[in-house]
């Protein structure tokens, strides 16, 4: 314990060093040139003045070193395209991999008479925005099958940033868990092409900043935050993410392409005699004015005439606003209770199927 008291003062000394060092620097300079000021010629007037803006310089260093503390170690929301530098500390507070480096426990080997039960899916499965992975659709959906009785495990096999490809290559490199269900969580982005996706540029793009503000931003992590949320850039670059995503669907070649691959998948899994529940996610940034009830009809239907039973978030989220359920103002994964109605739904179906 004491070691580790040691060890975090330590860190905060040399995280903190050059605020630490202004700080101090300003308590040894404020009074040494009152006195001079209170000691010299000029007039009481002028001292007072002189004086005043002292203070104010240095309670504006102490505020800036607070904003700059607090931003540091204790503003604790996530970022959904990684630009802000807050984000790196939120995933070294809440993300932890196990051995075959997925957010979940280890992997054990499978007991007779437990069902298993794995989640595919990209940042949302994975759980982007979500602090506590018991707050995961999949955490959730093991806790109310166990609480019903069934002996049961659920697996959560979710990478950020994966696609429908790198996601089937995800379960073929985890086949050895030999699981009964898959529920894979499908989102509109995963039409993208692995070597031709369009969302790639666009967030390096919207990432570039200007040199001087590179240079703060690399110093401060309050600057940093300031400067993204005063910026129209961030929301600019998810509505243009989102755009690009649905465009896809528009492009016949690469939507024959994406069917084509999903279906395949869903065949070896029928050979495999695992059964599959598909749980479509909606960008819930857009509602309610929802661009896209289109496209999850159409996906619905390719992965119902696949043989996986479908469920569709949409249908209950479609009258509902977009802050109550984004995961942060700059995190527009979804929040606790999207992943909560998620686990409900999923039971719902899942429960069935377990004997």
């Amino acid at each position: 314990m004491l070691f580790t008291a040691w060890a975090r003062l330590s860190y905060f000394l040399t995280d903190f060093a050059f605020y630490l060092l202004l700080i101090i620097l300003s308590l040894i300079v404020l009074p040494f040139s009152s006195y001079k000021i209170y000691k010299s010629g000029l007039s009481q007037n002028r001292k007072k003045l002189l004086i005043s803006l002292l203070f104010t310089v240095f309670s504006l260093i102490l505020a800036l070193c607070a904003f700059e503390a607090y931003f540091r170690y204790q503003y604790d929301e996530s970022d959904g395209l990684g630009f802000l530098k807050v984000n790196q500390r939120w995933h070294a507070r809440h993300v932890v991999f196990n051995s075959d480096f997925m957010r979940d426990r280890n992997f054990e080997n499978k007991k007779d008479g437990t069902a298993r039960i794995c989640a595919l899916g990209d940042s949302i499965t994975f759980g982007g925005g979500i602090k506590r992975v018991e707050d995961r659709f999949s955490n959730l959906l093991q806790k109310k099958l166990r609480d019903s009785g069934r002996s049961v495990e659920v697996y959560n096999l979710g990478r950020s940033g994966y696609d429908t490809e790198a996601e089937i290559r995800v379960y073929k490199e985890t086949e050895f868990l030999k699981c009964d269900i898959i529920v894979w969580e499908y989102f509109l982005n995963d039409i993208q092409p692995e070597d031709t996706t369009t969302g790639a540029p666009i967030i390096a793009r919207a990432s570039q900043t200007a040199k001087v503000i590179s240079f703060f931003s690399n110093y401060s992590y309050f600057f940093d935050y300031l400067y993204w949320k005063l910026s129209a850039r961030y929301e600019k670059t998810f509505q243009q993410l989102g755009t690009a995503d649905l465009d896809r669907y528009q492009e016949e070649q690469t939507l024959q392409r994406h069917e084509k691959i999903i279906t395949a998948f869903l065949n070896d899994l029928k050979s495999d005699r695992e059964k599959v529940v598909v749980i479509i996610f909606p960008f819930v940034n857009l509602l309610p004015d929802y661009p896209a009830a289109g496209a999850h009809q159409l996906m619905a239907e390719v992965f119902k005439s696949g043989g996986a039973e479908v469920i569709d978030l949409l249908d209950d989220l479609k009258n509902q606003k977009s802050r109550d359920l984004i995961a942060s103002k700059f995190d527009f994964h979804p929040n606790e209770y999207v992943h909560q109605l998620a686990a409900e739904k999923l039971f719902e179906k899942v429960a069935p199927l377990i004997k």
